[in-house]
C-alpha cells in the first residue's frame, strides 16, 4: 500500500494523467499521443436526447479507445476499472457479469442495441474491444430508456464509425506468458458517398494460468450521407473465440480441519499450503467455444432542423459450446484412513488433502438469435415565450430465441453422459496433471422465446437558460415462453422431442422525473427520481409451490399468468458538474437505490396434507446508497490528472411481511440475512491515472504513464463463503513515437507484484496475474 500511495503522490507532483473517465459535460476529451486534441461535439449516445449532457439529470461516464490503447487493454474486465463504483467478474472462464452501484443487473449494449444475453442470464462472453471507439456507462436504473432489467445501469459499447480520411493502423504486441496479438484497422472512401472502417484482431494467449485462450474478431462498417439530411449506416462484426475455461485452485476449507492428533491444521476459509499459483487442475478435455456475428442497419432522416426520424434494425447470433471440470472435491471417509478430519456435527469426517476428485463436470451449449427493431422520432419545439421543448418518441421490439442443450439430467446419470477415464479421477494436489480424457454427451434441453414491446417518450423542457426539467415515461410488455426438450444421448445438438410451450407475461410503466439548474454556464446541479422493473420467468406450478405476495398472503396464480409480479424499485440521485474550459472538469453524485419484490425460498419442506411443497414469497428487498466523484485536470496540452472515487453500501433489507411465522410458513429467526452486505460489490473503489509527454529536448515524444487502482474487499455472496481481500494495483507505461509514425510502447502491469484474487468457482480461488509486461509496436496514419 505504501508503494501505491507513493506512486499517486509522484503522479500528482508531476501533473501527469490521462483523460479517460468523463461524465461531466457533453464535451469529450481524448489524448492522441498524449496531446489533448481539444473538444469534440459528439455527445454520449447513451442518453438518446440531442442536447448537451449538462442539461440532462443523469450520470454518464465514458472511456475512450485511446485510453484503452495506451494501456494495452483489449478485454472488458480490464476496461471497467476506469469506472468508479463498478466491478466485473468472470465465471466459466469467459462469462462476464457487470455490477454497478451494488447491483449486478447491468445489461450491455453494442451500438445502442441491447445484448439480450446479459439481460436474461445476467452474464455472457463479451467480444474483444479492438473495434471500440468509446465505452459509455449510464449509472443507475435506466428502464425508461432501455426497458427491463436495467437496475445498476447500462453499458454501451460504441464501435468505430466510418471515416472519410484514409486511415491505416497496425499493431503487433507480445507479452508475458506468450501473449501474442495482431490488429489491423483501416478506413477511408469506399464507393460514391460511402465511407468505411474495418478492423481485424487476432490474439493467442497462454496466460498466467495456462488457459491458452485464442480470439479472432472482425468488424466492418459502411456509412453515407445523402442530401446532407439522410444518413445510412450498415455495420457488422463477428468473433471466433476459444477459451480453456478456469476452475481455480483446490477448494479452501469449508470447515476447520484437524490433524489426527486433534491439533488444528487449517482454519475455515484457509487455502492449502504450498500451492503453486500457476498449477492448473482442469482436465485436458475442457473447452469453451464462442462464435458470434451481428449486423445492424441504421437509417436517419433529418426532415427539418427541428425534426428527425431514425430506424435501427439489428440481428445478433451467438453460439456457445462448453465443457469444463468445474467442481473439485476432496475424498472423504468415515474411517480414519486419511491424515486429517473435520467435524460433521459430533462425527469425525476424515478427508484427504493430497488429491482432488473431478466430481461434477459441467456440459452445456446454446444457440441464440436476437432481432431488435427500434424506430424513433425526435425534435425540438421553440415556443414564443422562449421555452424549448426537446422530445424523443420511440417504439422498440425485441425477439429473443434461445435453444439450450445440457449434459446432465434427462433421466441419465453422469457416468452415462461422460465417457473416458477422467470422470471421478483423482488428481494429485501437488503434482496436477490430467488423469485421462472425458467425452461428454447431451441429455436434455430447454427452449426459450422472449418478446418485448416498448413504447417511450422522453421530454426535456428548457424553461430558461438556467432551468431544465425532464419528464419521461415508457411502457413495456414482456412475454416469456419455455419448453422442455429431450435428447436421446446425442453428441450433436438436436432435440428429440419438445413439449408444448408454457408462458408467462408481465407489463410495467417506468419513468424518470428530474431537473437541472445551471447557476453559471459551467456548472449544473441536477436531481432525478427514476424507477425500474425486472420480470420473473417462473412458470406457475401450484402442485409443488406455495406462492406468497409481498405482504405474506398466499395467492393462487393461474397457468399462463405471471407467477410473481416483477421486481421493481427506484433511484433518487443528486449530482453536480463543474468545468473550467479545458483546464478542469469535476463531477459528483449521491444516490439511493431500493429494489423490491425480490422472491425468496422461505421453506423447502412445507407439508400441505401429504404433499411436500416449497414456499416462495416476494417478501425480500435490498438497497444501495453511495456517492461518486471524478476529477480531470489538464493544466497544459501535454499533461493531465484524473482521479475517481466511488463508495457503495449495498445491503439486504427486512422482510416486507410480518405474518410469516404466525401463518406457519417459516420458523422464528428465518431472516438471518437482514442487514447483510450484498455479494459482489466493493464498498470503496479508487483510480488515479496519468500521462506526461516530454515536449522538447533529447527525449521529445517520450510519453510516461501510470495508473493506480484500489478495490475494496468483496464478498462472493451474502453468506461470505469467500471474501476477496482488498488490493492496490499499479501499472506503468512508456511509449516513444518515431518520425516515421511508428510507435514503440512498453507496459508493466502490477508493478509491485500484488498477490490478489477477484474471482472464484465456488470456493476454488482463481489467482490473478502477478507482475507482467507487454511490448507493442504500432503504426498509424
Amino acid at each position: 500500500m505504501r508503494k501505491s500511495v507513493l506512486t499517486i503522490i509522484c503522479m500528482i507532483a508531476t501533473g501527469s494523467v490521462c483523460s479517460q473517465n468523463l461524465n461531466l459535460t457533453d464535451t469529450v476529451y481524448t489524448i492522441h499521443e498524449v496531446q489533448v486534441l481539444g473538444t469534440s461535439q459528439k455527445k454520449p449516445e447513451i442518453g438518446k436526447l440531442d442536447v448537451p449532457l449538462k442539461y440532462v439529470p443523469i450520470s454518464v461516464s465514458t472511456v475512450s479507445a485511446k485510453d484503452l490503447e495506451m494501456r494495452g487493454i483489449v478485454n472488458m474486465q480490464d476496461a471497467v476499472k476506469f469506472l468508479p463504483n463498478t466491478r466485473m467478474r468472470t465465471t466459466y472462464g469467459a462469462y462476464q457479469q457487470f455490477e454497478v452501484r451494488g447491483f449486478d443487473y447491468t445489461p450491455v449494449m453494442i451500438d445502442g442495441v441491447r445484448d439480450e444475453r446479459t439481460s436474461i442470464t445476467n452474464s455472457a462472453p463479451i467480444p474483444d474491444l479492438s473495434s471500440v471507439e468509446t465505452i459509455e456507462l449510464l449509472k443507475g436504473p435506466a428502464s425508461v430508456l432501455y426497458g427491463h432489467s436495467t437496475v445498476g445501469g447500462i453499458l454501451n459499447i460504441v464501435r468505430k464509425s466510418p471515416t472519410e480520411k484514409d486511415t491505416v493502423n497496425a499493431l503487433l504486441s507480445y507479452g508475458s506468458w506468450d501473449n501474442k496479438r495482431a490488429m489491423m484497422d483501416f478506413g477511408g472512401k469506399f464507393i460514391g458517398p460511402f465511407n468505411y472502417r474495418a478492423v481485424i484482431n487476432w490474439s493467442d494467449v497462454e496466460g498466467y494460468r495456462a488457459t491458452n485462450d485464442k480470439r479472432f474478431s472482425g468488424y466492418f462498417v459502411l456509412g453515407a450521407t445523402f442530401d446532407e439530411k439522410q444518413t445510412l449506416d450498415i455495420r457488422g462484426g463477428f468473433n471466433r473465440d476459444w477459451y480453456g475455461t478456469e476452475i481455480g485452485l483446490p477448494r479452501t476449507m469449508v470447515n476447520n480441519v484437524y490433524n489426527t492428533d486433534g491439533t488444528l491444521y487449517l482454519s475455515k476459509g484457509e487455502m492449502l499450503p504450498g500451492l503453486n499459483k500457476r498449477w492448473r487442475y482442469n482436465n485436458e478435455s475442457d473447452f469453451m467455444i464462442n462464435n458470434g456475428s451481428n449486423i445492424a442497419i441504421n437509417y436517419s432522416n433529418k426532415i427539418s432542423e427541428n425534426f428527425k426520424i431514425e430506424n435501427r434494425l439489428a440481428y445478433n447470433y451467438d453460439n456457445i459450446d462448453y465443457f469444463s471440470t468445474e467442481e473439485l472435491s476432496y475424498p472423504e471417509s468415515n474411517e480414519p484412513i486419511y491424515n486429517h478430519y473435520y467435524m460433521n456435527g459430533d462425527t469425525k469426517k476424515y478427508i484427504s488433502l493430497d488429491t482432488v476428485r473431478l466430481t461434477y463436470p459441467l456440459r452445456f451449449a446454446y444457440t441464440v438469435h436476437t432481432i431488435n427493431e427500434q424506430i424513433e422520432a425526435s425534435g425540438k419545439v421553440v415556443f414564443d415565450n422562449g421555452i424549448k421543448y426537446n422530445y424523443l418518441a420511440g417504439y422498440n421490439l425485441v425477439y429473443f430465441y434461445r435453444n439450450t442443450y445440457r449434459g446432465y439430467g434427462g433421466g441419465y446419470s453422469l457416468s452415462d453422459l461422460i465417457k473416458g477415464p477422467g470422470l471421478y479421477s483423482n488428481v494429485p494436489v501437488y503434482d496436477p496433471h490430467s488423469m485421462g480424457y472425458m467425452d461428454p454427451y447431451f441429455s436434455a434441453g430447454t427452449a426459450t422465446r422472449n418478446t418485448t414491446h416498448g413504447v417511450y417518450l422522453q421530454n426535456l423542457l428548457e424553461l430558461s437558460d438556467k432551468f431544465k426539467v425532464m419528464l419521461s415515461g415508457r411502457y413495456d410488455h414482456f412475454l416469456f415462453k419455455t419448453a422442455t426438450a429431450s435428447i436421446s444421448k446425442l453428441k450433436e445438438r438436436e432435440y428429440t422431442e419438445l413439449t408444448p410451450f408454457d408462458q408467462t407475461s408481465t407489463s410495467a410503466f417506468t419513468y424518470r422525473i428530474g431537473a437541472v439548474y445551471l447557476p453559471v454556464d459551467n456548472m449544473s446541479i441536477y436531481g432525478s427520481f427514476a424507477n425500474f422493473f425486472m420480470p420473473y420467468r417462473d412458470i406457475v406450478n401450484t402442485e409443488t409451490t406455495v406462492y406468497l405476495d409481498r405482504d405474506g398472503n398466499r395467492f393462487y396464480p393461474k397457468s399462463g399468468e405471471e407467477a410473481f409480479k416483477p421486481q421493481t424499485g427506484y433511484q433518487a440521485e443528486l449530482g453536480v458538474r463543474y468545468s473550467i474550459n479545458n483546464l478542469l472538469q469535476a463531477t459528483a453524485s449521491a444516490f439511493y437505490i431500493q429494489k423490491n419484490n425480490e422472491k425468496k425460498t422461505l421453506n423447502s419442506a412445507y407439508m400441505e396434507g401429504d404433499n411436500r411443497k416449497s414456499v416462495i414469497g416476494q417478501v425480500a428487498s435490498s438497497d444501495s446508497k453511495g456517492f461518486e466523484a471524478e476529477l480531470l485536470i489538464t493544466p497544459v496540452s501535454y499533461a493531465a490528472l484524473s482521479l475517481g472515487y466511488g463508495y457503495t453500501d449495498a445491503t439486504i433489507r427486512d422482510f416486507t411481511a410480518k405474518n410469516l411465522v404466525a401463518n406457519g410458513y417459516v420458523t422464528e429467526g428465518s431472516d438471518p440475512q437482514k442487514g447483510m452486505r450484498l455479494g459482489g460489490t466493493p464498498k470503496n473503489t479508487f483510480i488515479a491515472a496519468g500521462h506526461y509527454r516530454i515536449a522538447k529536448g533529447v527525449l521529445e515524444n517520450l510519453t510516461l504513464g501510470a495508473t493506480v487502482t484500489y478495490t475494496d474487499n468483496v464478498y462472493r455472496d451474502v453468506n461470505k463463503s469467500v471474501i476477496y481481500p482488498a488490493y492496490w494495483l499499479t501499472d506503468l507505461s512508456a511509449s516513444y513515437t518515431l518520425k516515421n509514425r511508428i510507435r514503440l510502447r512498453v507496459n508493466v502491469n502490477n508493478v509491485f507484484n500484488e498477490k490478489y484474487y477477484n474471482q472464484s468457482l465456488g470456493v476454488q480461488m482463481v489467482p490473478c496475474n502477478p507482475t507482467n509486461y507487454l511490448l507493442t509496436i504500432s503504426y498509424g496514419m
